[in-house]
């Protein structure tokens, strides 16, 4: 559905040109993609009690923060102070937007002609409200309290002024065009510095969303990438399959193999590496289409052989960040100190753990992390050591088989 958007006002920024414009909320919310929901430097819906009491902000025709919208240059239409817009992306308001439609939905529902009046129904106790409406609520993304205060306006003002809460409202929207990929999310992370943190590792994953499409190469399906926005790290690893990776360990087993040192996913990192004079065209150099496929097969033939060995403990082992970052790492200082490729490391270490695959000794490695004291230390730090001091030894055949993880967790683990 073509939106029609009412120019108010304009500004040209190097990035692109700002619209400032208002739609109604009808429209607004008609007009949404399918896959408004899916933009790549938007994070997850998430909860918050603020938000959920939109409905009365809505209802009561009170103003609501503009909303962020970006317009490819193909996408829209220009006509005196109208832009005729096909699709969009929402650079900040996701929150907002999730709950307008929810919000619309609703009172759609509300409108429904039932067996019981929508005064009989409030006279309900919660429980048998809730009992009544929670399935059907909850496939609109809805709530009974939602309803409850729709129900009490189409009580107030009936069904024609409860529909012009959408129908007469204006929302305001900047509405951009005109910008590159690295400026959509540089002014998302802008708008949001205000709100609820973005994950590090979610911000990690925006600045690196041009590997997404070069890490998929070659892998013919085995090779599985999940977001932060859809499962959070801990979370994946714990019902990890063989062949899928969380992207944000990638990126930091990627640069943590550049760095010849374990990377962790911090602020302190986002900012050295947005602050970094031409740090990104030198990772980028490094990271070429040709490197990233040759890294996805060593992944994901490392994580058969574990998995394959070691069972459910080897395929947690390649789910978890420290484990990746520490083994990248050991490969990368490994190659410094030998002048040899990290491909070439890579290799070499496939053939050490296919010649004997208990060398990583797995089942020790659980036991002696799970003895270390955890008040004493940072446990991320000590496991991204630990895995990255080992490898370096295995890679120069300085250990004895199996491995003992005790030497490498050293005091803090009992």
């Amino acid at each position: 559905m073509t939106m029609i958007a009412k120019i108010l006002d304009e500004r040209e920024e190097r990035e692109g040109i700002c619209f400032l414009a208002q739609i109604t909320l009808e429209e607004y919310v008609a007009g949404l993609p399918a896959t408004y929901k899916a933009y790549d430097v938007q994070r997850e819906i998430v909860s918050n009690v603020y938000l959920d009491h939109l409905v009365n902000t809505v209802l009561e025709r009170r103003h609501i923060p503009p909303i962020v919208l970006v317009v490819d240059s193909n996408k829209f239409v220009r006509n005196g102070q109208e832009l005729r817009i096909e699709t969009f992306k929402i650079l900040d308001g996701l929150q907002r937007t999730f709950r307008l439609k929810s919000i619309r939905e609703t009172i759609e529902y509300a409108l429904l002609p039932r067996d019981h009046s929508p005064e009989e129904c409030l006279s309900w106790s919660r429980f048998k409200f809730s009992r009544h409406f929670s399935s059907d609520l909850r496939a609109r993304d809805s709530n009974t309290e939602v309803l409850r205060v729709v129900f009490e306006a189409l009580l107030n003002v009936g069904s024609n002024r409860l529909l012009e809460a959408y129908t007469q409202n204006i929302q305001w929207f900047e509405i951009w065009t005109g910008l590159s990929s690295e400026a959509e999310v540089q002014k998302m992370l802008i708008l949001n510095a205000g709100h609820k943190p973005v994950k590090a590792r979610h911000q990690l994953e925006l600045l690196f969303l041009n590997l997404l499409p070069m890490l998929s190469q070659g892998s013919a399906g085995a090779f599985q990438l999940v977001r932060e926005k859809e499962v959070g790290a801990t979370q994946f690893s714990k019902g990890r399959q063989c062949g899928a990776f969380h992207f944000a360990h990638i990126i930091t087993a990627l640069l943590s193999l550049y760095e010849c040192k374990p990377v962790a996913p911090t602020t302190d990192l986002i900012q050295e590496i947005q602050n970094g004079e031409g740090r990104f065209d030198v990772y980028f150099e490094f990271m070429s289409a040709k490197f990233l496929q040759n890294f996805v097969a060593f992944l994901l033939q490392l994580d058969q052989i574990f998995t394959q060995n070691y069972g459910e403990v080897g395929t947690r082992w390649m789910g978890r960040e420290v484990s990746l970052a520490g083994l990248c790492a050991g490969i990368g200082a490994y190659s410094v100190t030998s002048n040899t490729p990290r491909e070439e490391t890579m290799d070499r270490l496939l053939v050490l753990v296919r010649a004997d695959p208990q060398v990583f000794n797995l089942e020790q490695f659980e036991v002696v992390r799970n003895s270390v004291e955890l008040s004493k230390v940072n446990i991320g730090s000590i496991n991204r050591n630990a895995v990255f001091n080992a490898t370096t030894e295995i890679l120069s055949s300085a250990y004895s088989r199996p491995i003992d993880w005790r030497n490498f967790f050293g005091a803090s683990a009992q």
